[in-house]
């Protein structure tokens, strides 16, 4: 059959992001019909169309080989001669034979030690033996991909089964598995049968068992069959770096939640005299290393730039990594900081870069917002505050979007941050889209939905997309879900929306997931004009942070995205600014000059954790500054109107994180048999080493290393300590944003 424009698009474009060094295809080919026109004939799969479509992608994708396995001698001939013909001979070797035989053959001479993509578009049933049979070979390994063509029309629920499910349910079904040779029962005849006249009655190797505590991370990418009926092709990974997550739940009883706690309270005990050394050491080397930050700051404040004037800076949120990396490149660049945070314990406040450190009254509801207002207008009148620089967390952006109105009401200070119903707008995701489209900018299709009806109605005309349902306000539960709609089947996406509460009082986004890389951006914006950008790569939890090259096509793009918004704005318009896209595919880039097609799907009106990468970077303060006066030329080089971006191509990750998830997760796993092999934990220790050693974390460092101490052995023992008192469930943490994610 042929595979289909639909189909070749979505593998072609898996081959352009796995970039394969080997990729393997499964095929059957099935004879067109005679009556045929000639035409008609040369668009059938049995002429190797898909064979030499896919084989010029992994071609170009810089991969070295593609064996197409076809049963059929005749049509391999045939393929054999047009790839030739094509060009593609060093890349593309037709093998003849059944799947498995010719699998264990390929493997068994060498030519076959390792698949990086894998295709499955030949007989349903062997779909999951084939795969197992991979498994058992160890050609299966992290990083490896399946894509498997045909799982609704005309189905194949016993793959979908598999690959879909965890490592103790394919262990339970492996052991009440029985042997038999023929298809599995839930097949209906036409398709288990569908080759017995030419071929006669398939047989299953049913002695392969394939290896169950392998974990996978699938989801279906909906399609259409050249004949314009709706199919899918599930695409399933071995993810290269496992996910290790909490592994409790709200469900988890409450003992092994105090055993979680404890255990991390534990662990902080443990690395606290090492940490502590390193303090140490951090201090008394500070004379003999010329630090970059304390070296800027003297020189700034020195004579040689006589007509530097200091300003005092308010740095709100420095519990937070964003605001910690704010106040400092503040205090690098020769000003006076000041630094809040709500409580006693955020770890900024025993940072060098700051003079003093306030206690913010934390909002809690119209009194405790109004008390919040109150506090930051005393400090900022008690220091002389010349400038506010608002790093507030999702769940107080609008309460500082208050504040900043009436401190410039009633302050001569000036705060970098959006006002209400602007901080409204962006903050709320069906807002922001409504907004977004009123500019004549691109969306992904968005709907508000107030009830489980609406939802299925929506997505019964859904035509080949893809949804994702987004709660508008604020839900740690259902935060990190990213589960796609429709569901393989009604029924199971019908099971999906009624866990959901969804009503007026509750109401929710479905908004089209477009398949593709996912992106973050932070920007400063001063009076609608962008003075700081960076963009990076995206996460569903962003505990590491790359800058893309600021020269990059995506980069520009999403730059010249938030221009676009920012100029929409005008004066007045002055905040942090920070945009997630997702990209759907790329538009003829380079000799074409074409751009990269986004999509924006979220917005937060407040400073992103990207910002770290501007460590080093003290000349972005420039951008700040030109709130306060409007100069020919700052102290530090940059025009009032100029753009800074990131000065380091520094990558940033938090040791806290990736020690837990990068180690002790992954060892636990293992230890515990739960899915993680030796292999994936050798990776995973590799991939902490290789952090340790060559990125940087982004709390420490050398000439200011009290925050980092702080923050394990203070700040987080502290919040373990009052989950353990009040029986709060937790899920995650994000060590950055200092968030504690409830179940």
């Amino acid at each position: 059959m042929n595979v289909g424009e639909d189909k070749g698009r979505i593998v072609t474009d898996l081959i352009a992001e796995v970039k394969p060094q080997t990729m393997v295809r499964f095929w059957i080919s099935v004879p067109v019909a005679r009556e045929l026109t000639r035409a008609q004939v040369e668009l059938g799969g049995y002429i190797g169309y898909s064979c030499i479509l896919f084989g010029d992608a992994v071609r170009k994708a810089g991969g070295k080989r593609y064996f197409s396995l076809e049963r059929n001698p005749e049509f391999a001939a045939v393929i054999a001669s047009l790839v030739d013909l094509a060009g593609l001979s060093e890349v593309v070797k037709v093998i003849v034979g059944s799947s498995d035989v010719s699998i264990k053959r390929l493997h068994y001479s060498g030519a076959l030690q390792h698949i990086d993509l894998m295709f499955l578009d030949h007989y349903k049933p062997a779909y999951t033996t084939d795969l197992k049979l991979c498994e058992e070979l160890k050609l299966v390994t992290p990083g490896s991909v399946m894509a498997a063509d045909n799982v609704i029309k005309p189905g194949n629920p016993p793959y979908l089964e598999y690959v879909r499910s965890s490592v103790q349910e394919k262990r339970q079904a492996l052991e009440k598995s029985e042997a038999g040779s023929g298809p599995d029962a839930r097949f209906k005849d036409r398709t288990a049968n569908q080759y017995a006249k030419r071929q006669g009655q398939e047989k299953l190797d049913a002695s392969v068992k394939g290896n169950p505590n392998l974990v996978y991370e699938s989801k279906l990418t909906n399609s259409f069959e050249p004949t314009g009926e709706p199919d899918g092709v599930e695409i399933t990974r071995f993810a290269r770096k496992p996910k290790h997550r909490s592994m409790l739940t709200g469900e988890s009883s409450r003992v092994a939640h105090l055993a979680q706690n404890a255990a991390l309270i534990l662990l902080s005990f443990i690395f606290l005299p090492l940490t502590s050394t390193i303090v140490f050491l951090s201090y008394v080397s500070r004379p003999f290393l010329a630090a970059q930050a304390p070296a800027n700051r003297r020189r700034t404040r020195s004579t040689h730039t006589p007509y530097f004037q200091p300003k005092t800076v308010l740095v709100t949120g420095v519990g937070m990594t964003k605001g910690l990396a704010l106040a400092r490149l503040f205090h690098e660049a020769g000003h006076n900081v000041i630094g809040a945070d709500f409580g006693p314990l955020a770890c900024g406040r025993v940072s060098a870069a700051l003079q003093k450190y306030y206690g913010l009254t934390k909002p809690s509801g119209r009194e405790g917002s109004t008390q919040y207002v109150h506090s930051l207008l005393d400090t900022i009148r008690r220091e002389g505050v010349d400038l506010w620089v608002s790093c507030s967390g999702v769940a107080s952006a609008v309460e500082d979007g208050e504040a900043k109105e009436a401190v410039e009401r009633s302050t001569s200070c000036k705060a970098v941050q959006f006002d209400v119903a602007t901080t409204t707008t962006l903050h709320e995701k069906h807002s922001f889209i409504e907004y977004t489209r009123s500019l004549g900018l691109r969306v992904p299709e968005t709907h508000t939905v107030t009830s489980r009806t609406a939802v299925l109605d929506i997505l019964q005309h859904a035509k080949g997309k893809e949804f994702v349902l987004k709660y508008i306000g604020m839900d740690d539960a259902s935060r990190g879900d990213m589960t796609t709609l429709p569901r393989p089947t009604p029924a199971d996406t019908r099971a999906f929306v009624s866990r959901l509460v969804i009503s007026e009082d509750r109401p929710w986004i479905l908004q089209q997931y477009i398949r593709g890389p996912e992106y973050c951006t932070h920007a400063l914006v001063v009076n609608g004009q962008v003075k700081a950008f960076v963009a990076c790569p995206s996460a569903e939890l962003l505990m590491h942070y790359e800058a893309l090259p600021a020269d990059s096509p995506l980069s520009k793009a999403m730059l010249s995205f938030t221009r676009s918004f920012a100029d929409a704005g005008g004066e007045g318009f002055t905040g942090h600014l920070s945009f997630d896209f997702l990209v759907d595919k790329w538009e003829a880039i380079g000799a074409k000059g074409g751009r990269p097609r986004l999509y924006p799907i979220e917005c937060n009106p407040r400073a992103h954790t990207a910002v770290a990468l501007f460590n080093g970077t003290p000349q972005m303060v420039e951008g700040y500054m030109s709130l306060l006066a409007r100069r020919e030329k700052g102290a530090n080089g940059l025009g009032p109107d100029g753009l800074e971006v990131p000065r380091s191509a520094q990558k940033y990750y938090w040791v806290g994180h990736d020690l837990v998830a990068l180690v002790l997760l992954p060892l636990l796993s293992f230890v515990l048999r739960q899915g993680t092999s030796l292999e994936g934990l050798t990776e995973s220790v590799s991939t902490f080493a290789s952090h340790l050693l060559f990125w940087k974390d982004g709390t420490f460092e050398v000439w200011d290393p009290l925050p980092c101490w702080w923050l394990y052995h203070v700040y987080w023992p502290a919040q373990f300590l009052a989950a353990i008192a009040s029986g709060r469930k937790w899920s995650r943490v994000n060590v950055s944003t200092t968030k504690m994610f409830n179940c």
